[in-house]
């Protein structure tokens, strides 16, 4: 081991053996007025309250969910339990979701997909915020909903991302209990 310049028969231990300041005295302590207060404590995480969009409560929901399918198709419509983000991963068959009876005012999902030889349709209600990122390649990526300030917005938002070869993806606002349109068939309930 080495010694400290200066120090004889010690051996330097390192570092944590250095004085705070090396040498040179500490920092006087800060004055404190007398009969003053503390600082309120800043609690981190504690942000302004959102702004309410509906009177229900939003429903408790699985942080995620993966899926997959080769040769089939992944239908979900009416009342099903979606998670906050979900995942769908697709081989020669379609993605089709019905979100118009599970996406509630004030609330964000966000929907993954990665498709090949397949398309991607998702049913919003309308006044949805829809955020498409992603493309296709041999395909289309639309996002059909209403122009702002048509229709009046829920506060509800839906993130797509989307990676698909030789497929299409649309995304549409339908209200419910309206005529579906043609190719969006699959939406009636049988």
């Amino acid at each position: 081991m080495s010694q400290r310049p200066g120090e004889q028969g010690r051996p330097w231990e390192g570092p944590s053996e250095v004085p705070y300041t090396w040498g040179e005295p500490a920092p006087p302590p800060l004055p404190t007025p007398q009969g003053a207060q503390p600082p309120a404590e800043v609690v981190p995480g504690q942000v302004a309250p959102l702004p309410q969009y509906g009177s229900a409560n939003l429903p408790a929901r699985r942080e995620s969910e993966e899926i997959w399918s080769v040769f089939g198709d992944v239908v979900r419509k009416g009342r099903w339990s979606a998670s906050r983000r979900s995942s769908f991963y697709q081989l020669f068959g379609d993605v089709k979701l019905d979100l118009r009876e599970v996406l509630q005012p004030g609330e964000t999902l966000e929907v993954t997909s990665w498709s090949m030889f397949g398309d991607v349709r998702i049913a919003v209600p309308p006044g949805t915020d829809v955020e498409v990122n992603g493309g296709t390649v041999f395909g289309d990526v639309r996002a059909e909903t209403t122009p702002q300030g048509q229709a009046p917005r829920t506060g509800a938002r839906l993130v797509v991302h989307v990676n698909s070869v030789f497929g299409e993806v649309r995304v549409r606002e339908i209200a419910a209990g309206a005529q579906p349109p043609r190719g969006w068939r699959w939406l009636r309930v049988r």
